[in-house]
């Protein structure tokens, strides 16, 4: 008994499919009804050549057993068994027993549904009209050739030939019901499991997500912050020193400090896409702006290796778009940098045209073509590909992360626009981007220098935007350095200026002086920018004054200005802040009484 049972759990263990394990069960069925066939046949006393049809019927099992699980060709044991039974076997068995009038008929039909069972693909169509034509033969011969069949002479062997059919009929199907029932419900209980595991899975990560964002939004500020008092004060060396000397110098710790601004942003922007956190933010922009800062960035970089950048432009494009300038200007900038970084002679053509789709749209295309040292075909297979570069060999000496394209790419993919690069080792390469921007004005482009506005600039020429003796702002931040330096940045304007290190210390003056606008740093310990924000919005005083309330923070990660705006500030500026930003900022939010041209 222990030896079947083990023989059964063989034959229906799990890692067998579903058909294969039902197909155990058919035959193993059938080898058992089979036995009891013959049993019954020795009872009424049915003659020999039953008997040896039966035998043969349990062998074709049998073979079907061992061909469907000793060799695992469960399919091929299906076709065998339902060619042989089916085609030969029954239909002899069918003459032998009583013909139409036995019940042979049912025993036909139940061989015909075992062949929809067992076997698997388009055979089985044919082995089933096959199975039709077969029935339709032998009943046809038994409607012409009666003397063909051997009738049952006793009436009282017919009803039980008949009992016994339905009784098996009714065995075979209800087995294979409870086994799909049964097999229903383990699915259906491992696929709850998985839910529960898959549930458990997206908490999980989402957990890593939101410690990830936080720890994101810490190095974004601990960076950050040193770099927001190296850029700031070398803002006011540029602006007070005459000495070409010094102003040289500060030229390049600007430069310099914005490249590693720029590998930091690489690695920020790489996380949020990565995150699935990262979204583009249509808004109305000039485009000689863009163009002409992105040239002007990279101008000074290019000259000092010797290079020449070109602006070759397209003088018809609409001026006005609308699009994410913030990471056009991103693209831009990377495609501008990669081009210096890798031409070591020559010049870098910075070109700009467009093609009209329809009077609402245009596909903005973007070219940065070189002549330094190209890519090989190897190199072009993986140039997209994160924390990689381009014939690293060859290239190891010059710096960066391998994040620029990548972020290229898949910021071009965020706005449906496409990206392609030619190259050839050693002549150069080109890169295309091509962006689908919406019209704003359809005025034409015309010459950039004409269009470009006289604007206040870092340097020797700087020049305060406003003055404002008459307003009070209050600065919050834990490092003093940091206000400090928006100190230096507004001393011109004439701003009086009231610091204070912590939150505490933020609701002690705010509610005991008044304030035009209050700067308020997120990162604080004991009590953060949020909760201090918080408390001042309880203040009977803030209820009748509405003093705005801005975000002056290092935290640069995407969402977050969303999520200082959800928490109630009137405004956000990230850090490394720089002077005309901030001016523009107190401009937006002074009474405008207060403000002098």
């Amino acid at each position: 008994m222990e030896r079947f049972k083990h023989f059964f759990k063989f034959l229906i263990r799990e890692e067998l499919e579903i058909q294969h394990r039902l197909m155990n069960i058919i035959l193993s069925v059938g080898v058992f009804a089979l036995i009891v066939c013959m049993l019954f046949d020795f009872v009424v006393g049915t003659g020999a050549r039953t008997y040896w049809i039966l035998l043969l019927l349990i062998f074709c099992f049998l073979l079907s057993l061992y061909l469907a699980n000793a060799l695992n060709k469960p399919n091929a044991a299906g076709v065998v068994l339902s060619v042989v039974c089916n085609y030969f076997l029954m239909p002899i068995l069918f003459f032998a027993e009583g013909g139409k009038e036995s019940a042979m008929p049912m025993w036909l039909m139940l061989g015909a549904l075992f062949t929809w069972l067992i076997v698997r693909g388009w055979v089985v169509v044919l082995i089933y009209a096959g199975n039709m034509a077969v029935c339709a033969a032998v009943l046809m011969a038994d409607y012409y050739h009666p003397e063909l069949v051997s009738r049952m002479t006793d009436r009282k062997a017919e009803y039980f030939d008949y009992m016994f059919a339905v009784a098996g009929v009714v065995l075979v199907f209800g087995i294979i019901f409870k086994f799909q029932s049964r097999i229903y419900e383990q699915k259906r209980k491992e696929l709850e499991q998985k839910e529960s595991e898959l549930i458990e899975v997206n908490l999980n990560l989402e957990k890593a997500n939101e410690a990830k964002t936080t720890f994101l939004a810490r190095m974004s500020h601990e960076i950050r912050t040193p770099i927001n008092a190296v850029i700031g004060m070398n803002e006011m060396i540029l602006r007070e020193s005459s000495e070409w000397d010094i102003v040289n110098y500060a030229q390049s710790i600007e430069t310099a400090s914005h490249t590693l601004l720029a590998l930091i942003n690489d690695i920020l922007d790489f996380s949020k896409i990565e995150s699935g956190q990262m979204r583009i933010i249509p808004e109305e922009y000039e485009l000689y702006s863009l163009l002409n800062d992105c040239y002007s960035m990279l101008e000074m970089r290019a000259k000092d290796k010797g290079l020449t950048l070109k602006l070759d432009y397209n003088k018809d494009i609409p001026s006005g778009l609308l699009g994410d300038e913030i990471r056009i200007r991103q693209i831009i900038t990377n495609l501008l940098t990669n081009a210096v970084k890798y031409t070591d002679a020559g010049s870098i053509t910075f070109k700009v045209d467009y093609n009209k789709k329809n009077d609402e749209e245009i596909n903005l295309v973007i070219s940065v073509a070189d002549t330094g040292r190209g890519i090989s075909k190897e190199g072009l297979e993986e140039i997209f590909e994160s924390f990689k570069r381009a014939d690293e060999r060859q290239n190891r000496n010059i710096e960066g992360t391998g994040l620029g394209l990548a972020i290229t790419r898949q910021l071009t993919d965020l706005m449906n626009g496409s990206i392609n690069v030619e190259s050839e080792k050693g002549r150069g390469s080109v890169f295309t981007v091509t962006i689908p921007q919406k019209v704003v004005s359809g005025e034409p482009l015309g010459a950039i220098t004409e269009r470009v506005d006289e604007k206040s600039r870092t340097g020797i020429n700087y020049r305060e935007s406003f003055k404002a003796p008459d307003a009070r702002i209050l600065v919050v931040d834990d490092v003093p350095v940091n206000y400090k330096i928006v100190k230096l940045l507004l001393k011109n304007t004439g701003i009086q200026i009231v610091t204070a290190e912590s939150g505490r210390e933020c609701l002690e003056k705010y509610n005991s002086d008044h304030y035009d606008i209050v700067l308020l740093d997120h990162m604080m310990p004991e009590m953060d920018g949020i909760e201090t924000l918080r408390e001042i919005k309880k203040l009977e005083k803030y209820t009748k004054e509405h003093t705005p309330v801005i975000a002056l923070t290092a935290n640069a990660i995407q969402g977050a200005q969303k999520e200082y705006i959800d928490a109630g500030f009137d405004d956000y500026l990230t850090k490394p802040v720089q002077g005309a930003d901030l001016e523009r900022m107190i401009v937006r939010y002074l009474p405008k009484e207060l403000i002098n041209k």
